[in-house]
C-alpha cells in the first residue's frame, strides 16, 4: 500500500465461523495454512478472547502460525485473555501483548479484517 501500512488479522476465536465447533477448528487450521503461504505475509495478526487458544502448544493451528513469525509476522496476543484462559506458560508462538498496543495496531492499520 502506498502510506506502508498494510491489512492487519484480528482472530477472536479458536473456530472459523459460527455452527459446528468441528467444523469451525478444520476451517480454521485450512485458513492458517493458506494465509501462512500468501505472500505478501501478514505484517500482524491480533489474537483476542478464545482466539489466543490458537498460539497455544496443543493447537493445531500452532505450527501455521510459527511458519508466519518465522517470516516475519508480529503474533500479538491479548494479555488478559492469556491469563484468562490460563495459557500463560503454554503459547508456542507469539508474544503478548496489552490492549494499548492492539487498539494502536488496529489504529495503525489500512485495513483491519476480523476472522
Amino acid at each position: 500500500m502506498s502510506d506502508g501500512r498494510q491489512t492487519l488479522y484480528i482472530i477472536n476465536s479458536d473456530r472459523f465461523g459460527n455452527g459446528d465447533d468441528d467444523l469451525g477448528r478444520q476451517l480454521m487450521g485450512k485458513f492458517v495454512l493458506q494465509l501462512s503461504q500468501q505472500t505478501p505475509r501478514p505484517e500482524a495478526i491480533v489474537f483476542y478472547h478464545a482466539g489466543v487458544k490458537l498460539l497455544a502448544s496443543t493447537s493445531g493451528c500452532v505450527d501455521g502460525f510459527r511458519a508466519l513469525e518465522q517470516d516475519g509476522t508480529d503474533l500479538i496476543a491479548c494479555g488478559t485473555c492469556v491469563d484468562y484462559f490460563t495459557l500463560r506458560g503454554d503459547l508456542a508462538a507469539g508474544r503478548v501483548s496489552d490492549m494499548r498496543e492492539i487498539v494502536a495496531t488496529m489504529h495503525a492499520a489500512a485495513k483491519v479484517v476480523t476472522i
